[in-house]
């Protein structure tokens, strides 16, 4: 991790809570109301002229930091790891706690070139005081206010606009009823309208010091006068609601998060034997489980359906897969470690990477491919979230195949970026990457692929994407012998109903970037699909062969 990353984990507002982020914004909170007291106390004659050297280090001091703090905020934008483009920075410079981070630091570097007597001086440095409004990046509560009013802002318009087309049209009426007895008073529409507006806020400054002096005058700023109780009495209406609405969706996204904890917690254990023990003879009693029937989640957690069904739609690490199993339709829970916006990277700094895209889209690819790198304590990259078949906008995209993996260019869909970028930052030079996909059933258990086109009767030798030919022959025959035992009726093919030729797909972009050994390997959704005594025994079959023929 980069000395970038690291800092922008720190100072990026949408990152995890750590202690060391709490003591720096503890420290950056305290920073905050010294320089606000610094800045009143200054104002203060007696105060300025015995302490105004004093002030001037405070303030020093202070700028300083924040302006620290505003450069590493600008480096450390978009820590994911892509290029921000220009209109993306553009977007980060002018968002409002950057704007007010800004203004807050400009009147100290201004008031090193300018005197301090100038009238113009004085003002900018009260500026200063905008550094009360960075509170909102550290407290929750005035974000609280900030997202009630955010969440409101089209009933706050509308409230507004109609308050002011109402304004307008009895300004206009008060206009032609005073005009002809006062002149001097009601000149025109405007002086009508600004007369009002000065009612609105109680006549501040001194315009407004007259009355209507007709009966329907005085009907109409009576009418005024009840606009003005409706200006501030329907926005704080409004501002009430949002912020009673925005609590009950934080107790409410807290609530949920404490489920998907405990929904998480569920799948840390296996309650049948034949999971357990077989987790224990292949050596890992760590991993979660398979799967959570439905009808078990809600007998464990007193849980509805629904409840259950928005856990799995806004929460972390949860899904809900329907399979046919039997010939008939089931529901279950699907757990995966989500860590990145596409599902799960883990790097464990080995040679050889277990990649899958098709863990969003096909039931139990997720755990058997997650399994697999356990067993073989490698690095697993998985796309957890994304499938074709999605029916979330965001996530229908396919991860195995973009242009950008071919032309080496930057994607306009994150997810893509970040799934490249984490690609290239695990998987090393010349290391062995395992690829896998879900395949059908009728044509086979397994399929190996090494870059060749579909119907083609064994491994190809040129332009392939795993080198050494040679250890892929003898990885199939160790497979074939080892699975047969398992099951019977096991087949393993090459190339004869696949292919993995396009060069769009991530694996050659690896090829290219890394010189890495790739292999794909086709996984029948009924050995995904199967019961401890299959399952476990392929994963071991499968981890066994590639630590004997490939490594």
């Amino acid at each position: 991790m980069n000395l970038n990353h690291k800092i922008g984990l720190i100072l990026n507002d949408d990152t995890p809570e750590t202690p060391l982020k709490k003591r720096i914004n503890f420290f950056i909170l305290f920073l905050i109301l010294v320089s606000s007291f610094e800045i009143i106390l200054e104002s203060v004659v007696s105060f300025n002229l015995k302490y105004y050297h004093h002030f001037f280090i405070i303030d020093t001091a202070v700028s300083i930091l924040f302006s620290i703090e505003y450069i590493l905020r600008l480096w450390t934008y978009r820590i994911a790891g892509e290029k921000p483009t220009l209109k993306q920075r553009i977007s980060n410079i002018t968002s409002f706690y950057m704007v007010i981070d800004l203004v807050s630091i400009i009147p100290f570097y201004l008031s090193l070139f300018i005197p301090t007597g100038y009238s113009f001086i004085r003002i900018v440095r009260i500026l200063r005081l905008f550094r009360l409004m960075k509170f909102g990046r550290y407290m929750k509560s005035q974000n609280l206010v900030v997202n009630a009013i955010k969440n409101k802002g089209k009933e706050l318009i509308l409230s507004m606009q109609i308050v002011v087309f109402l304004t307008v049209i009895l300004s206009a009426i008060l206009y032609h009823i005073e005009n002809s007895v006062q002149p001097d008073n009601f000149g025109d529409i405007i002086d009508a309208f600004v007369w009002s507006l000065s009612k609105f806020i109680g006549g501040i400054g001194g315009y407004g010091d007259f009355e209507p002096i007709t009966f329907w005058g005085q009907a109409m700023a009576t009418i005024v006068g009840l606009l003005g109780i409706a200006l501030f009495a329907v926005p704080a209406g409004i501002i009430g609601a949002g912020f009673v609405e925005e609590i009950e969706s934080i107790k409410t996204f807290e609530a949920n998060t404490e489920i998907n904890n405990k929904l998480l917690d569920i799948f840390q254990f296996d309650h049948l034997y034949s999971w357990t023990n077989g987790k224990k003879e292949i050596g890992l009693e760590h991993i979660r489980r398979k799967v959570l029937k439905l009808t078990d989640a809600k007998m464990r957690l007193l849980l509805t359906e629904d409840e259950l069904i928005n856990i799995a739609r806004q929460g972390k690490g949860i899904r809900l897969k329907n399979f046919v199993s039997g010939g008939l339709e089931k529901l279950v829970i699907e757990s995966f470690l989500e860590n990145t916006s596409y599902g799960t990277l883990t790097n464990k700094n080995s040679t050889i990477s277990i990649v899958s895209t098709a863990s969003g889209g096909q039931p139990f690819m997720g755990h058997f491919t997650y399994t697999i790198s356990e067993y073989l304590k490698a690095n697993y990259i998985s796309a957890e979230k994304c499938s074709t078949g999605s029916f979330i906008p965001k996530y229908k995209i396919d991860l195995s195949k973009q242009e950008s993996y071919l032309n080496n260019t930057e994607s306009e869909n994150e997810l893509v970026n970040d799934f490249k970028n984490d690609l290239l930052s695990t998987v090393k030079e010349k290391s062995i990457v395992i690829y896998f996909r879900a395949g059908v059933t009728v044509k086979g258990d397994f399929h190996l692929l090494n870059g060749g086109k579909s119907e083609t009767d064994d491994f190809i030798s040129e332009n392939s994407l795993f080198g050494p030919i040679e250890k892929l022959e003898r990885f199939k025959k160790e497979l074939e012998k080892t699975h047969l035992e398992i099951k019977p009726e096991s087949v393993i093919n090459t190339h004869q109903h696949y292919g993995n030729d396009d060069k769009e797909e991530f694996q050659w972009m690896l090829k290219r970037k890394k010189n890495a050994n790739i292999l794909c390997i086709y996984v029948t959704a009924k050995l995904l699909n199967s019961e401890a005594n299959v399952y476990l025994p392929t994963i071991k079959c499968i981890g066994d062969a590639i630590k004997k023929e490939l490594i």
